[in-house]
């Protein structure tokens, strides 16, 4: 297999012209980039409080339910029954 290397003429200013319009997007393309990404950054971080306090007041919920659900609802409905029967 042989490999063919094309080599551009040095003299050539439109080839030059070219790379350095293509280097100038390219820049401007990851500075958009990185603007972008700063931006979805700052929006998650100032979030983040209220996702927090969220997931902790579930995380509270929950816990109560289960040890309700695991230890107190037997005892609490035979109350009930004996309320209701008096």
């Amino acid at each position: 297999m042989e490999i063919e290397y094309i080599y551009p003429d040095p003299d050539d200013k439109d080839l030059k012209k070219q790379i350095k319009q293509m280097q100038r997007e390219n820049t401007l393309g990851c500075l958009v980039l990185g603007l972008f990404i700063l931006g979805g950054l700052f929006l998650f971080l100032t979030m983040l409080p209220i996702i927090l306090v969220v997931f902790g007041y579930s995380i509270l919920f929950l816990s109560v339910y289960i040890l309700y659900k695991a230890y107190l609802e037997d005892f609490v409905l035979t109350l009930i029954d004996k309320i209701k029967n008096r």
